[in-house]
């Protein structure tokens, strides 16, 4: 297979990108991070079998510049999630987990590689700043998956993207410094190095920032070329930094992500997930190929208790040190401070620079380099792994995360969508009924209803929106336009299956409704329109509740009260704690559980 592979590139190429992509589904299906299941594929496909080996494929001075800039486009998509707001009450904990926090960290990370994985002073340098880092990569999808509070969540968010700059920063001075001694250069030039990296990043970032944000406020690019255009500015903006500095790219990617995302740009969110996509994408890539070019008898050879001694006090007591002495004096209360600490999952930062700077060393004569990529490898995995399996749990358990998302946000409080979600809240769920229009917001408010006055669809929702505990979206507005939008909008945040909307006035062929493939789910079935809950509710039709079973299902319901002539609408089916939304995917005869609120009313015109 490796022979094959290496006279077809082209082939290797593809198979990793398939491996990549299935590794993601996989993670997607278990509900982990994806670094586990593309870190064990790499494994698999390169030190175990032997079928891959990266640097074999494509030449030394282009795998590893690669590698550089993939990683550089996902700082930089880190960047375009930071929004300065975010800062309002945590920003000193985060500025003191990114400077002498991660001082803590890496200075303990040197004292153990040296004391007890046996590695030389210089090497042990290396190490301690390699495992200073945790990266968006590991912390965006344990997020997503445990839903912690939003103090916790934008502490961890701001940290991993930022301490990986930090983090590669000192790598990167710890490198230059050991080539300079073993040149017997001084090493008093490290502070040149030192200030000529931020001055380059910052200034170079600040400006490629600058630029694309004025032309996309401008407009002065057609929307096809928006996504495109910025990525040439950030790959152009990366290498330009990197060039005048080693490494200071990646300080720029993030500024310049930074500052395109407070600039008020139009469009943020299509550009943003472009940037995701193929973040995804690369970071499939990544860490297969990085994980794939690891020696298999240098990484057994790494495998022993000292190591294991080592992962557990970088994650036992390094961790909760930095954490502790990091948020002295915060708003953070104990538990979310708990939190944080046992949160520490290392990223793509620290594969990628280990990798790149290990080759370095060896090249350079340097002896001992080849154990520095193993050990950064372990704990990698060992922390990614522990926070995988534990963080979601434990957060339940501190009260710092959201339970199973079961709540509703329904897009409308008008009072068809009043009757619904005071029997959403009556059956035991969350519900916040959002609208722009006052006075509904007034007469919700004045029922009890938890709401939110504004568009869904404005960029000031998504930093006052609190969405603890939700992840169902109802768009039941008499605007279709609104209903499709605010569904492709929330189906990247609680996922396609989870958005739910009324059917336009006019329905057409699903090519031409409006939303096209990236709409929602249509409520109940393809045909439920707002004039029809309208006429049902102007008519008194009431919210029933029916108890499925095995031998009366929906199916058996919708005959009894004569569902073709519009007298029962289906709408959610509880089972527990647990919820399902009735929609055009519901099979009838398979639902045979659960508690089933139905708007019922008298026979009313056809749909």
């Amino acid at each position: 297979m490796q022979e094959i592979f290496l006279d077809r590139p082209g082939l290797a190429m593809a198979a990793i990108i398939a491996l990549g992509v299935g590794a993601q589904w996989i993670a997607w299906r278990l509900r982990v991070p994806a670094i586990l299941p593309l870190l064990a594929t790499g494994f698999l496909v390169g030190p175990i079998l032997g079928w891959l080996t990266p640097s074999e494929l494509v030449p030394a001075n282009l795998f590893f510049p690669l590698v550089s800039m993939a990683v550089g486009l996902i700082l930089f998509e880190g960047g375009l999630t930071l929004r300065l707001s975010e800062l309002r009450d945590t920003r000193q904990v985060v500025i003191n987990l990114v400077t002498w926090g991660g001082l803590v960290t890496w200075l303990g990370g040197v004292a153990v590689a040296y004391f007890i994985a046996g590695l030389n002073l210089q090497l042990s340098f290396l190490f301690g700043s390699l495992i200073m880092v945790t990266g968006p990569t590991v912390i965006g999808p344990l997020l997503r998956i445990v839903r912690p509070n939003a103090k916790v969540a934008n502490v961890l968010k701001w940290e991993g993207i930022i301490i990986d700059v930090v983090g590669a920063l000192v790598a990167v001075l710890v490198f230059e410094a050991v080539i300079l001694q073993s040149h017997g250069e001084p090493i008093g030039s490290i502070v040149l190095l030192l200030l000529r990296f931020l001055l380059v990043g910052a200034s170079v970032g600040t400006a490629g920032g600058l630029a694309l944000a004025w032309l996309l406020r401008r407009r002065a690019l057609p929307d096809y070329l928006v996504n495109v255009s910025a990525l040439a500015f950030l790959f152009g903006t990366f290498t330009l930094a990197n060039a005048f500095s080693g490494e200071a790219g990646l300080l720029a990617a993030v500024i310049m992500g930074v500052i395109v995302a407070n600039s008020d740009v139009p469009n943020l969110e299509s550009l943003l997930a472009f940037k995701e996509d193929l973040t995804v994408l690369f970071v499939s890539v990544l860490f297969i190929v990085l994980a794939a070019n690891i020696q298999l008898d240098s990484f057994v050879a790494a495998l022993s208790l000292s190591t294991l001694l080592l992962l557990v006090i970088v994650i036992f007591v390094l961790r909760p040190l930095d954490v502790f002495l990091s948020t002295i004096g915060s708003i953070l209360t104990p538990k979310e401070r708990a939190f944080i600490a046992w949160v520490g999952p290392r990223g793509i930062v620290a594969a990628s620079v280990s990798s790149l700077l290990a080759v370095r060393l060896q090249a350079a004569g340097i002896g001992g380099a080849e154990q520095l990529v193993p050990l950064v490898f372990i704990v990698i995995v060992g922390t990614v792994l522990l926070a995988s399996l534990t963080a979601k749990p434990l957060g339940l358990r501190l009260g710092v995360a959201d339970p199973d998302p079961q709540g509703f946000l329904v897009l409308g409080a008008h009072p068809v969508a009043r009757q619904i979600g005071h029997a959403l809240k009556d059956a035991g769920a969350k519900v916040l009924m959002a609208d722009s229009n006052w006075s509904n917001v007034a007469v919700a408010r004045q029922e009890g209803l938890n709401t939110y006055f504004g568009s869904l669809l404005s960029d000031r929702s998504d930093d006052q929106l609190r969405l603890a505990g939700i992840g169902r979206l109802l768009a039941l507005t008499s605007n279709d336009e609104a209903n499709a939008l605010t569904a492709v909008k929330y189906g990247r945040e609680f996922g396609k299956a989870s958005v739910f909307q009324l059917a336009p006035k006019v329905v057409e062929d699903d090519a031409k409704r409006l939303g096209g493939d990236d709409r929602g789910l249509w409520l109940s079935d393809e045909q439920l329109s707002f004039e029809h809950l309208e006429e049902m509710h102007h008519a008194g039709a009431t919210i029933e509740e029916v108890e499925l079973s095995e031998s009366y299902s929906l199916e058996d319901y919708l005959g009894d009260e004569g569902y073709e002539g519009d007298r029962a609408v289906p709408l959610v089916i509880f089972n527990g704690k647990t919820s399902r939304v009735v929609s055009e995917h519901t099979e009838p005869s398979r639902e045979q559980s659960g508690t089933l609120l139905a708007l019922v009313g008298e026979a009313t015109p056809t749909r």
